[in-house]
């Protein structure tokens, strides 16, 4: 009977600290997951500030390309001027293949984009020369040179010709 009288006067101690046990493992637990959550905000927080770096040095990029485009170009926000841009390319195409003979038609246009028809004819002299030439053609990405027809003509003095025929092509500006 002693037991039982023991567990009697001691069985609200127990109870109390089986409680106060509870609790403490409850807040232990509360803490732990708070402690999780504030290590993944953290985490975030420094992930979004390392985007944030390059996100910064994407904008400073596409800025530099505007300002060339608007210098170099004189392509605006609110007008593209098309054919300025098909003439430059046109012109640096000149320059660039100082003995071709380049033969332009009058601007077209077709559902959404502005183009110009070339022929260029340009003498070669090997197979190198011939593949560095359409390289150096298709290079052209504003306006885009689109090749239509490619022909490798041999002349009666011997010499081979190089005729390319296709155009320059810029999109037009969507209506808003």
């Amino acid at each position: 009977m002693k037991y039982f009288k023991y567990l009697k006067n001691s069985s609200s101690f127990y109870i109390i600290s089986g409680l106060a046990f509870g609790l403490a493992v409850l807040s232990l637990v509360a803490i732990h997951r708070y402690n999780n959550s504030l290590r993944d905000t953290l985490n975030t927080v420094e992930s979004i500030n390392l985007k944030e770096d390059d996100i910064k040095k994407e904008i400073t990029q596409i800025d530099t390309l505007i300002k060339y485009f608007q210098d170099n170009f004189g392509v605006r926000e609110k007008e593209i001027n098309s054919e300025r841009l098909i003439l430059q390319a046109l012109d640096d195409m000149k320059t660039h293949l100082n003995n071709a003979s380049i033969n332009i038609s009058r601007f077209e246009e077709a559902p959404g984009v502005r183009q110009l028809s070339v022929e260029i004819k340009i003498p070669v002299n090997g197979y190198r020369t011939i593949i560095d030439y359409v390289n150096y053609i298709e290079s052209f990405s504003l306006p885009k040179f689109r090749i239509k027809n490619l022909m490798i003509i041999k002349e009666e003095t011997g010499g081979v010709v190089l005729d390319i025929q296709g155009g320059f092509v810029i999109p037009l500006k969507a209506n808003s």
